[in-house]
């Protein structure tokens, strides 16, 4: 059974298997194990159990050299030296998308991905996990979920949040933590569906979250606030990473096997975007196991070589 590469800390790569996180360092060749997860049992060794169930550990986030975070289907598991601290339930959907939660020190700041057919409340958390406490920090309206919040790079205060999935439910906003005041950066169309982004000087970049229109590689200017398509890619954009040389890479899902390709495209200046590596889906249902997915690891911006995870490609 393969290992998922989930997060670079501290000169070691965590992965996780089964109900273990298992840890080596950077250019070791043996892993071992770091963390074995009680509220899993064996049958997440089993690869097509887990992807048809959504179970096993879908996120690891070291936050510090205490505390640990594992993100399990329906709720969020905190460590302190590896013994539970605190249990997060997710009471909306089975969990947060991989970009959709920022970790910090003695909190996170997520939200819950979920259908929302009716249109219902989308809510920004703020969750102490010292204390088991969870707050409102924003609450938006006629969306149907949030696809990502990230921290802003240059300013801990700021987070950017991205929306979906109808045209004018699609926008990315610039959100204050400290004072919970919002600014919308641009949306109501498809070219503002993002699932994450990467960030780069004065720009911001992502691939169009759109399976039923073509989908572009977009940047946007936060000087000019002028947006461009850079590239057209094989079907809709859900993950992207930046290396600790600086290159960029943004990765396509398969939603559809008939219309869309897992590749992964690359770039060094946020430009100029090539094609670098390509994946077929496996033969696996898509509605029963799952779309074809290429994952990143947390961290991947502290070290050169590319950590990638398949899920339902081959």
């Amino acid at each position: 059974m393969k290992v998922y590469y989930q997060m670079y800390y501290n000169h070691y790569l965590y992965a996780s298997k089964g109900n273990k996180i298992l840890r080596k360092t950077i250019n070791g060749n043996n892993w071992e194990l770091y963390m074995k997860i009680d509220d899993l049992n064996i049958l997440n060794y089993i690869e097509l159990y887990k992807r048809a169930l959504r179970e096993g550990i879908h996120n690891f986030y070291k936050i510090n050299d205490e505390i640990d975070a594992v993100v399990l289907k329906g709720e969020i598991l905190f460590f302190r030296n590896k013994k539970l601290l605190n249990r997060l339930i997710i009471e909306k959907g089975s969990k947060p998308l991989r970009n959709e939660i920022i970790f910090k020190d003695d909190k996170i700041i997520y939200s819950e991905y979920f259908g929302n057919k009716d249109r219902e409340p989308v809510y920004v958390y703020e969750y102490d996990f010292f204390n088991n406490k969870r707050n409102i920090l924003y609450t938006f309206n006629k969306i149907r979920h949030i696809h990502f919040i990230q921290q802003d790079s240059k300013n801990n205060d700021i987070a950017y949040i991205g929306t979906g999935d109808l045209d004018d439910e699609c926008g990315i906003f610039r959100f204050n933590i400290s004072t919970k005041t919002i600014e919308k950066i641009g949306g109501n169309s498809q070219l503002w569906r993002a699932v994450s982004m990467l960030q780069k000087d004065n720009y911001l970049i992502w691939g169009m979250d759109s399976p039923e229109i073509q989908p572009y590689i977009v940047r946007y200017n936060l000087k000019d606030k002028n947006v461009e398509k850079l590239k057209k890619i094989g079907g809709p954009a859900y993950y992207s990473t930046i290396n600790k040389e600086g290159n960029m890479y943004i990765a396509t899902t398969v939603e559809n096997r008939k219309k869309h390709k897992a590749v992964v495209y690359k770039s060094i200046d946020g430009t100029i975007w090539k094609e670098y590596k390509e994946y077929k889906k496996d033969v696996f249902h898509l509605k029963y196991f799952g779309f074809g997915k290429i994952e990143f690891m947390n961290n991947q911006d502290k070290v050169k070589e590319l950590y990638i995870n398949l899920k339902g490609l081959k």
